[in-house]
C-alpha cells in the first residue's frame, strides 16, 4: 500500500497529541470534568488557568475525541473517565508525568542515540548512573513508574494467572512486581502458595507499603535484592516469575541475570520470563520495535528481542527443556526449568 504525504506529516506531527495530553494531566483538566459537564469558565477555574489559554486547550481536546461539546458545557468522552480522572485506579496521569519527566527529553536525542549506539542519559540528565538509579532517586518517579506499569501489566496478569498451573508449585517469587498487581493476584488465586516480591531497595519500600496496606499483607513477603549482582534468596522459591525486565540490559547481563535466577532455583525448579518479543523476521510489532529505540536512549544497552533469542539466552544459562507458553494478553512466557 502506497503511504501519502498526509501520513508522514501526522506521523511527524504526533508530539502534538501527545503534549497536549500531557498537559491536560497536569492542569488537571480531566479532574474538573470528573463530576459531569462543566462550562470553560468553570473548568478553567478548577484547573485554575486562564479561559484564553484553557479555550485553547479543550478545543484541541474536543478534536482529539476526549472530550464531548453540548452547547457551552464540555464533558468527558463515554468511556474515558477511568482513565482520564486521578481518582480512578486506571489512571494514566501516571505515564504522562513519566512521559514529560523521563521519555520526552530522552527521544530528543534519539537521532545522536543512534550515531552514539548508546544512550543519552548523561546528555539529558547530566549524569552517568544507570537507568534505574536515576529513575529510583525521587520517590514520587518511582511512584508514577510502578503505577503506570502495574496498569500496563493488568490484561498480563489476567493471562497469566488463567493460563499458568501454580498447583504444581509451594513457593513462588516475582521479581519486578511494580505495584506487586501480579503476586497479590497469584494469592488470591492458589491460597496453598507461599509468595514473595523481590525488588531493589527503593522500589521494595514502595511495593512492601502497598502490599501491607492490602488483604494479602500476611501471604506475601517483601525481600531486598539485586538480579544482576545475585543477591537474590537461594534455594528457596521453585517458581520464579520475572517481569518484563530483560529487555532492559544488553545481552551479555540478559545472560548474567539469567544465570543468577537459575543458580536461585533448587533443583527441579522452573522460572518465567515474560516479555513482548520482536517478530521473528524481526518485521514489528510496531509496539515491541519502537520500544527497542526507548531502551536505546534510557538504558544500557537494553534491546529487544525475538523469542528464538531470548530461549538462546535460557539455553545458555543452563535451563532445559525451554520453551514458550502461550497466554492471553500483550506478554509472552519463556520457561527454563532447572534439572
Amino acid at each position: 500500500m502506497e503511504i501519502s504525504k498526509d501520513q508522514i506529516v501526522d506521523l511527524m506531527m504526533g508530539f502534538f497529541k501527545t503534549k497536549t495530553l500531557t498537559a491536560a494531566f497536569d492542569l488537571g483538566l480531566f479532574d474538573a470534568m470528573a463530576e459531569g459537564p462543566a462550562s470553560l469558565e468553570d473548568i478553567c477555574a478548577r484547573a485554575n488557568a486562564p479561559v484564553a489559554s484553557g479555550k485553547r486547550m479543550l478545543i484541541a481536546l474536543h478534536a482529539m475525541g476526549l472530550l464531548q461539546r453540548e452547547g457551552d458545557a464540555y464533558s468527558l468522552a463515554p468511556g474515558a473517565a477511568p482513565y482520564l480522572v486521578s481518582q480512578s485506579p486506571q489512571w494514566l496521569g501516571w505515564l504522562g508525568r513519566h512521559i514529560d519527566a523521563f521519555l520526552y527529553p530522552l527521544w530528543s536525542y534519539t537521532a545522536q542515540a543512534v550515531r552514539d549506539d548508546k544512550d543519552q542519559r548523561e546528555a539529558v540528565f547530566g549524569d552517568k548512573r544507570s537507568w534505574f538509579d536515576i529513575l529510583y532517586q525521587n520517590p514520587s518517579d518511582v511512584t508514577d513508574f510502578q503505577e503506570f506499569l502495574g496498569i500496563f501489566a493488568k490484561p498480563f496478569i489476567d493471562g497469566m494467572v488463567e493460563g499458568v498451573d501454580f498447583s504444581a508449585y509451594s513457593r513462588f517469587m516475582d521479581i519486578g512486581s511494580g505495584v506487586g498487581s501480579l503476586p497479590v493476584a497469584v494469592a488470591e488465586a492458589c491460597p496453598h502458595l507461599e509468595i514473595a516480591i523481590c525488588e531493589l531497595p527503593k522500589a521494595a519500600c514502595y511495593v512492601r507499603d502497598k502490599i501491607m496496606s492490602g488483604e494479602f499483607a500476611d501471604r506475601i513477603d517483601v525481600v531486598e535484592g539485586d538480579v544482576i549482582a545475585g543477591t537474590i534468596p537461594q534455594q528457596e522459591y521453585d517458581l520464579i516469575h520475572l517481569g518484563w525486565m530483560l529487555h532492559d540490559y544488553a545481552p551479555d547481563t540478559q545472560l548474567q541475570i539469567l544465570r543468577n535466577i537459575y543458580d536461585a532455583l533448587p533443583a527441579g525448579g522452573v522460572f518465567m520470563a515474560s516479555e513482548t518479543p520482536l517478530d521473528e523476521d524481526e518485521s514489528g510489532p510496531l509496539f515491541t520495535s519502537l520500544l527497542s529505540i526507548n531502551m536505546l536512549v534510557s538504558t544500557d544497552g537494553g534491546v529487544e528481542s525475538t523469542a528464538q533469542q531470548y530461549m538462546q539466552r535460557f539455553e545458555e544459562a543452563g535451563f532445559s527443556n525451554v520453551r514458550v507458553l502461550r497466554i492471553n494478553g500483550p506478554r509472552t512466557l519463556f520457561v527454563g526449568e532447572k534439572v
